[in-house]
């Protein structure tokens, strides 16, 4: 008994960092020409949002593949974010964790949300 209460102390704090798997959006589908209206299509993406407004305290982690390309890629669909509504204060960039040609998405809730830094 003392193992499993042991086990579910160390798995607690893991457990409360991502409410969501991070979606997963390639190259391929990012670089089609877009309005806001065809993020806001984007099922996947507009539960992440949805997420974000309905939990307090949690923000979005966008992960992209490390050099000025990923950047650019990352920076862009912050700004989209944010001139849908998205509080900027609640957007955190990341390099890596993504494939290459690719942005990931994740919702942070809990301990992970609290200890990130604004991005700039």
């Amino acid at each position: 008994m003392r193992a499993v209460i042991t086990f579910l102390f160390l798995i607690l704090p893991f457990a409360a960092v991502s409410a969501a798997p991070m979606y997963v959006m390639s190259a391929e589908v990012w670089m089609r020409p877009r309005q806001g209206a065809d993020l806001l299509a984007d099922e996947r993406l507009r539960e992440l949002v949805l997420g974000l407004d309905e939990q307090s305290g949690s923000r979005l982690l966008i992960h992209y593949p490390g050099g000025e390309a990923g950047g650019m890629w990352a920076h862009e669909l912050r700004s989209w974010l944010i001139a849908l509504g998205v509080p900027g204060a609640r957007i955190e960039l990341a390099p890596g964790g993504v494939r290459e040609a690719a942005l990931g998405v994740e919702l942070l809730t809990g301990r992970g949300a609290e200890s990130m830094e604004p991005s700039q």
